[in-house]
Parts: structure tokens; C-alpha cells; sequence
């Protein structure tokens, strides 16, 4: 009896993500869009938005601290620590999140969605009647559904709780597979973007010459790139007084962020319409370095300065941006090596996955899944993203997520 209520449990938490997915998309896609509508016309609105909209955030944020806490650290603490039970105000950290992104600060929407995920699998399980290994089994379940919903891939949500969150190969794994399909179908069904990140032609597969010198090189260099990220990310919250009020230091990080918004927008919010430019080549190879540096300082202030969000987005940005700049400008020297340098786009996304969130197999076929380019990135994928991931962990015995929680507050 208990199979039949942890299968029906899965199935109504995999529908509840998908909604929480397409909720959290109108909260902070759709505000932000409004309130940024006649902002880029108006320079001094490119900064006043973030700088008023992060500060309130940080009002709130200080006068309930709770709401500092969420993303993936704070789910996994919920298995290892608290038997798989999260208390409702973390949805506060959801909401929050949402608004930072509407506000157009440096985060992304993907680890919210994993804290929802997972909060709804926990008040599903236990509505269910479920506890020990079963809930732990509906949390990691949500967590699933909500990357597989986000990332609109549900086979990247189900490695990701094996990667990140400690499932095993195990009978539990139908379930947090049932979840995440469940959450991936309801998402497209609604809203019908299952290929965010698709290319403008069909990829052919990379040369031999490519997969055996530039792709093991490209893992080299993203590595060193993704592992400076997380050092600055760590250090830049000495950068704001702890002893500032944390509404003065979010507000200020509002500023900074929106100063590099006057020049840059692309480095603001999400950043997902930049990998879309990369992608159909509307961008140089300067361009394309400018914007990696830039997103990584953003999204260092942004975090440094307090404010809550996701991780995953602003890496897939920086990995788009670098990917890009190395592409473009091996194609600019030996186009035999890079005949397709828009295909690195997206194998830089893989390697600053891989490199930060020290997640292999999930980056990888969450960034297939996304493209839809499998057969084009799989070799190249696996071999630049398997050198990125080991020389990652050479580089930091770390990922991203185990940087100080007061760091990091969202992913």
C-alpha cells in the first residue's frame, strides 16, 4: 500500500512542480519584462530599478533572515539533517528569489525551483502519510521535477539528485523519474518551450581533430575559469561591510549590478536572451569575453552583496559566453578545427557546469536536452566536460554549494 501511495504521491508532486515552474516564470520573466519595458530607453531607470527593488529585497531579508535560506545547499541539508522535512517559509526564499530576478539582479530562476520542488515533494509526502527513505525519496523527487521543469529536461533533474543530492540506483529512482517527467510535461504542455537553446541549423559532428585537441583544451581552460568564479564569489562578501545594515549592502549591489547595465543589459537578470545571440552568431568574440567577465562580476556582487537566487542560469551564461569566445576565436584561427563555433556555446555550457556546480552527466544532457543537438554534443561534451569536472576538483575539494551559506544564499 505503500508503493501505491508513493506512486500517486510522485505523480501529483511532478504536476504541482510544473505549475510552480510556470508560476515562477510569470512572477519574475513576465515583471521584469514590465519593468524594464522603457527602462532600457531611460539610462537612470537601468539603476534606479535594481537599486530599489534589491534594496527592498534586503529590508525584507533582514527583518525575516529565513528567507536567506533555500536553492540546492539547503535541500540537501533537508535530507542529510532533517529527515526530509522543510518548513513552508522557505517558499519565502522562492518568492524573493523570483523578485530579484524581476528586479534585474545577476541570479537565475533554476534553484528556486529546486527549493519549491522539494518543499512541495516534502508537504506532499507527508500529506501522503509518508516518512523515512519515502520522503527523503519525495523531496529528492521534487528536486527533480523542478530542474526537469526549469531546465525542461527532465533526464538532467533525474542525474542531478544522483550527482548532487544522493540518490542511488535504486527502485526510489522510478519515482524521482515519474516526478520529473511528470513536472517536464506539465511545464511544455502550458507554456510549449521545450527547446529553449536550439540552434539555427542542424549540427554535424565535430572533427577528430577537435575532439582530440581543442575539446581537451576547451575542459583546461573552463576549469580555471569556473574555479576564479567560485574564488571570487567567496571573497566578495568581504567586499560590503557586515557591520552595514544588509538593506544598504543589497541596495548598494542593486547599484553596481544596474551601473553595468547601462553599458551591458545582457548581464542582468537571467541572461538567457545573450546565450539566444550567441547561439545565431550576433556577437564577436570581444563581445563575447566582455560579457563572461562582466557576468561573473555581476552575479559575484549580486550574491556578495546578500541577495538571494539561483546559480544555475548565471553558469550557464558565463559557460555560453565562454564557450562562445573560445569557438569564435579558434574558428577565426583554424576554421578546419571550429567548422560549426556556434556549437561551442553550448559545449561551454557544459564545461562551466561541470566546472562549478561540479556536476558532469547532468550539465551534459541538460544542455542536449535543451538544444536538442545529443548526437553533436556528446562526444565533445563528454571529453571537454569530463577534463573541466576532474581538473575542478584538482583545482577545489568544493563545489559552488559549499561555499559559506550567508555566500551563497540561494543555490
Amino acid at each position: 500500500m505503500s508503493l501505491v501511495r508513493l506512486s500517486l504521491a510522485t505523480l501529483v508532486l511532478g504536476i504541482l512542480s510544473g505549475l510552480s515552474a510556470i508560476g515562477f516564470h510569470f512572477l519574475a520573466d513576465r515583471l521584469g519584462e514590465e519593468l524594464f519595458a522603457d527602462g532600457r530607453n531611460h539610462l537612470p531607470f537601468v539603476v534606479l530599478i535594481p537599486a530599489v527593488g534589491l534594496g527592498l529585497i534586503g529590508l525584507v531579508l533582514q527583518r525575516f533572515p529565513e528567507g536567506a535560506r533555500g536553492g540546492v545547499r539547503e535541500v540537501h541539508e533537508s535530507i542529510t539533517r532533517h529527515a526530509a522535512v522543510i518548513p513552508v517559509v522557505r517558499a519565502l526564499n522562492v518568492v524573493l528569489s523570483g523578485l530579484v530576478l524581476a528586479f534585474g539582479g545577476s541570479v537565475g530562476p533554476e534553484g528556486p525551483m529546486v527549493q519549491i520542488g522539494a518543499l512541495v515533494g516534502s508537504r506532499v509526502g507527508l500529506g501522503f502519510r509518508l516518512s523515512g527513505t519515502q520522503l527523503k525519496t519525495m523531496v529528492r523527487a521534487g528536486a527533480a521535477a523542478g530542474i526537469a521543469s526549469a531546465f525542461r529536461s527532465p533526464a538532467g533533474g533525474v542525474l542531478l539528485t544522483l550527482e548532487v543530492f544522493g540518490a542511488r540506483f535504486d527502485q526510489n529512482l522510478v519515482a524521482i523519474s515519474v516526478a520529473a517527467a511528470a513536472g517536464y510535461v506539465t511545464r511544455i504542455t502550458l507554456l510549449g518551450d521545450a527547446y529553449p537553446f536550439r540552434l539555427g541549423y542542424t549540427a554535424d559532428l565535430v572533427p577528430l581533430s577537435c575532439l582530440l585537441v581543442v575539446a581537451p583544451l576547451m575542459g583546461l581552460a573552463g576549469a580555471a575559469t569556473g574555479h576564479a568564479f567560485i574564488r571570487l564569489l567567496g571573497r566578495l562578501r568581504t567586499t560590503f561591510p557586515v557591520a552595514w545594515p544588509l538593506w544598504i549592502r543589497v541596495t548598494l549591489g542593486g547599484i553596481l549590478v544596474g551601473c553595468i547595465g547601462i553599458w551591458y543589459p545582457q548581464v542582468m537578470s537571467a541572461g538567457y536572451p545573450a546565450i539566444r545571440d550567441a547561439l545565431h552568431g550576433r556577437m564577436d568574440t570581444a563581445l563575447l569575453a566582455t560579457l563572461l567577465l562582466l557576468k561573473i562580476v555581476a552575479t559575484s556582487i549580486t550574491f556578495g552583496s546578500g541577495a538571494v537566487g539561483g546559480l544555475f542560469a548565471p553558469t550557464l551564461v558565463m559557460g555560453a559566453m565562454f564557450g562562445g569566445a573560445f569557438g569564435f576565436g579558434i574558428h577565426s584561427i583554424a576554421p578546419e578545427l571550429v567548422p560549426q563555433p556556434e556549437l561551442f556555446v553550448l559545449l561551454g555550457m557544459i564545461v562551466m557546469f561541470a566546472s562549478i556546480v561540479k556536476g558532469y552527466w547532468s550539465g551534459l544532457l541538460m544542455v542536449a536536452d535543451m538544444s536538442g543537438c545529443y548526437e553533436a554534443l556528446l562526444l565533445p561534451g563528454i571529453i571537454a566536460g569530463g577534463v573541466a569536472y576532474l581538473l575542478a576538483w584538482k583545482l577545489s575539494d568544493r563545489s559552488v554549494f559549499d561555499l559559506p551559506i550567508d555566500t551563497c544564499a540561494g543555490d
